[in-house]
C-alpha cells in the first residue's frame, strides 16, 4: 500500500469514527430521536470538529510506534483542527505517550468534549453526564471507534 492510500484510509476512519461518536451523543437522552429517529444536526456538527481532533490525536498516538512518516502526515492534518480549536497537539500527544492506558485517556477526552459543550448540556437533564457505562450510547461508539482505529493500525 502506498503512503497516500494509507493516509486516505486513516483520514476516512478518523472522520467516520468522529461522526459515529457525535451522532451517538446527539441522540443521547433525546426522546425525539428515540421515538422518531431524528437527531439534532446542529449538535452533531458542533461536536464533530473537537471529536475529530481527539480521534486524530488518538490515531497519531497509535501510529507513533508503527510508522513515523504516516504519523507525521496525519499530524499535519491534525494541526489544522488544533489551530482552529486553539488546542496544543504536542501536549495531548505527550499525555498519550506517558499514559499507562491510552484507551481510557481517549474515552475520557472524548467524553470531556461532550460534557463541556453548552448546547449538549442544554439538551440534557441537570444530572446527565457522559458515563463509562454500556447504557451510554456515546461510550459504546467511542469503544467501537477505538477498536476500529486499533484494527486499522494493525493492517497498516
Amino acid at each position: 500500500m502506498t503512503n497516500e492510500i494509507r493516509l486516505d484510509a486513516v483520514n476516512e476512519a478518523i472522520g467516520e469514527v468522529a461522526t459515529d461518536i457525535a451522532q451517538a451523543y446527539a441522540e443521547f437522552g433525546n426522546l425525539t430521536s428515540m421515538f422518531l429517529g431524528q437527531t439534532s444536526s446542529t449538535l452533531q456538527l458542533r461536536l464533530f470538529r473537537p471529536l475529530a481532533l481527539e480521534v486524530s490525536l488518538y490515531m497519531c498516538a497509535l501510529l507513533l510506534a508503527i510508522d513515523k512518516s504516516l504519523t507525521e502526515s496525519v499530524l499535519e492534518d491534525t494541526q489544522a483542527y488544533a489551530a482552529d480549536l486553539a488546542k496544543d497537539v504536542n501536549t495531548v500527544l505527550g499525555e498519550y505517550e506517558t499514559s499507562t492506558d491510552p484507551l481510557t485517556l481517549f474515552i475520557q477526552r472524548c467524553q470531556a468534549v461532550v460534557a463541556q459543550d453548552s448546547l449538549w448540556l442544554s439538551t440534557q437533564r441537570q444530572d446527565a453526564q457522559p458515563q463509562i457505562s454500556i447504557s451510554d450510547k456515546g461510550y459504546i461508539a467511542i469503544q467501537k471507534g477505538a477498536a476500529r482505529l486499533q484494527g486499522l493500525t494493525a493492517l497498516l
